[in-house]
């Protein structure tokens, strides 16, 4: 510390002899830097370990409970979601449809995958299995897949599977994020046909 010290001292008297410089003009520039703001004469460091007062006012805390009881009913709604999706699987396992219910409408799936040697659609109308007979899509040429399967009307999430291994998205339908696995699906709307 002390030769650092030393060295500073020693250029300091070699720039006094080069240039010559007055004691007003470092009275004017010590001056000027103590009329700077404070952040600008020391810099983010100086921001970061400096001591802040942060005030908390009723507003803010009414925002956090808001926002802590919308989190929670958005939760309770997924589970709401997801108890009836299994219900609707009880449902459908141990009472079968009657002919009453709405028939599946058929629905074309196609999807430009050029290196692809297999190609399976997976959604929530098949229980996500990439082996069901119904939804494995065949080449048409050109690295042009596709398949028309029944899907049953309502609002579905899906997605392709390549070479038993690769989820893709259908880049021609929306994008939904399926809360499950936190992987993006596609989104299909199924109506009835008139």
């Amino acid at each position: 510390m002390r030769e650092d010290d030393s060295m500073m001292r020693e250029i300091a008297k070699e720039l006094r002899g080069a240039v010559p410089v007055s004691a007003s003009f470092d009275a004017r520039v010590m001056a000027n830097v103590r009329r700077l703001p404070r952040h600008s004469r020391f810099g983010l460091w100086s921001r970061l370990t400096t001591p802040r007062t942060v005030t908390v006012t009723p507003l803010s805390w009414g925002l956090l409970a808001a926002s802590l009881v919308l989190f929670a009913s958005l939760g309770a709604v997924h589970a709401t979601v997801d108890l009836n999706r299994t219900s609707k699987l009880f449902t459908n396992a141990f009472f079968p449809t009657t002919a009453a219910s709405k028939p599946d409408q058929r629905v074309q799936f196609v999807l430009v995958a050029p290196d692809a040697k297999k190609v399976s659609v997976v959604g929530d109308f098949n229980g996500w299995d990439a082996s069901h007979v119904s939804f494995q899509a065949q080449h048409r040429g050109g690295g042009v897949w596709s398949v028309t399967a029944p899907v049953p009307i309502g609002h579905h999430r899906y997605s392709f599977v390549v070479d038993d291994s690769l989820w893709v998205v259908d880049p021609t339908a929306p994008r939904v994020v399926d809360n499950d696995y936190g992987m993006a699906n596609s989104a299909i709307v199924v109506e009835e046909q008139k």
